[in-house]
C-alpha cells in the first residue's frame, strides 16, 4: 500500500495551457454551434433520408460535447489522470470527424430517379 505522505508526481504545465486554451476555445465556439444544431433541423426539407437524421443528431449533441469535453478534461486533470485529461480535451473533434465523414461520403444527396 502507499504511504499518505508520498510525494505526488508534478501536473504536466502543458497540459495545463491546452486546457486553459481548449476552454477558451470552447466558450467562444459555444453559440456557433448551439446556432448550427437549432438549424440543423431545417435539413430535413431535403426528404427522407437517413444520413440526414445522422447529421441532425450529430449536430445537436455537438454544444454538448463541446460544454462536457473541457469540464471533463479539467475534472480528469484535477485527479491527476493526464492520459483521460488529454482524450476528453480533443474530443469534441470526434463530432468534427463525423461531419467531414458524413459530407465525404455524400450519402445524404438525393438520387437521381
Amino acid at each position: 500500500m502507499t504511504e499518505p505522505d508520498a510525494p505526488r508526481p508534478p501536473r504536466s504545465k502543458t497540459l495545463k495551457l491546452w486546457l486553459i486554451i481548449g476552454s477558451v476555445v470552447a466558450v467562444l465556439a459555444i453559440i456557433p454551434a448551439a446556432m448550427m444544431g437549432m438549424m440543423s433541423v431545417m435539413a430535413t426539407d431535403a426528404g427522407v433520408n437517413t444520413m440526414i437524421y445522422v447529421f441532425i443528431y450529430t449536430m445537436l449533441t455537438f454544444p454538448v460535447a463541446i460544454v462536457l469535453g473541457p469540464v471533463l478534461a479539467w475534472v480528469a486533470y484535477a485527479l491527476r489522470r493526464e492520459r483521460a485529461a488529454w482524450i476528453l480535451l480533443f474530443s469534441p473533434f470526434a463530432w468534427v470527424l463525423a461531419l467531414i465523414v458524413i459530407f465525404s461520403l455524400g450519402l445524404g444527396q438525393p438520387r437521381p430517379v
